[in-house]
């Protein structure tokens, strides 16, 4: 993803130096989610993509996949590679993507496309699906309408720790054209208010789609 069709790039690499960013613990609608399929194929792959602290690749490699990370920030890259050395990692730019056709058996994109454009966001969908094997699961999370904690004005975010980036929010029918072309998807929704700020809103769709 270049940085001309990221004007937030800046924000997520300085995000990726503070201490907060550097998340260990997988989310748990994620961990529930794939535990619904084990790997059907004797040495599967999985993508995790917009990997950011990697989080949730070692989650990835307790079920059995070979992990493959990719990011768009250098320094979410180099935080993985200290990480996790047996990570196999990749810095990306735009669409299409350097693997190969239908070589992961999951790709897991976790609270990343909703800061694309809506443009963007397609086309690093359609290069997802292409990257999948046939029966592969593409497992991912979208902010959704309502949300109210990144204090977005006009797709710019307002919060103190991504000040400069860029975000859009969902609707229901917004993921569903988004995943047309699945054999199969399942959504769900979630909701949360931050402790302490029973004001404010983090509202995301999750959605669990198969080719």
């Amino acid at each position: 993803m270049k940085p001309a069709d990221h004007p937030s790039k800046e924000a997520w690499e300085t995000h990726y130096t503070r201490p907060k960013a550097k998340l260990s613990y997988p989310d748990e609608n994620l961990v529930r989610m794939i535990s619904k399929f084990p790997p059907s194929s004797p040495s599967p792959k999985a993508l995790d993509f917009g990997t950011g602290s990697g989080r949730h690749c070692v989650l990835l490699k307790d079920f059995g996949y070979e992990v493959y990370a990719a990011d768009y920030s250098e320094n979410s890259i180099q935080s993985v590679k200290e990480s996790y050395p047996w990570a196999k990692t990749f810095l990306l730019n735009s669409p299409p993507y350097p693997f190969e056709d239908e070589i992961f058996d999951l790709v897991v994109s976790w609270g990343v496309l909703h800061y694309n454009s809506p443009d963007l966001a397609k086309s690093m969908l359609d290069d997802t699906f292409r990257i999948l094997k046939k029966g592969g699961y593409l497992a991912a999370s979208v902010r959704a309408e309502g949300d109210t904690h990144l204090k977005a004005d006009k797709g710019k975010i307002g919060t103190a720790d991504l000040a400069g980036g860029a975000t859009w929010f969902y609707s229901k029918e917004d993921v569903q054209v988004l995943l047309k072309n699945f054999s199969s998807f399942e959504i769900g929704y979630t909701e949360r208010t931050p402790l302490g700020k029973l004001d404010e809103r983090i509202c995301h769709w999750i959605f669990l789609a198969k080719k």
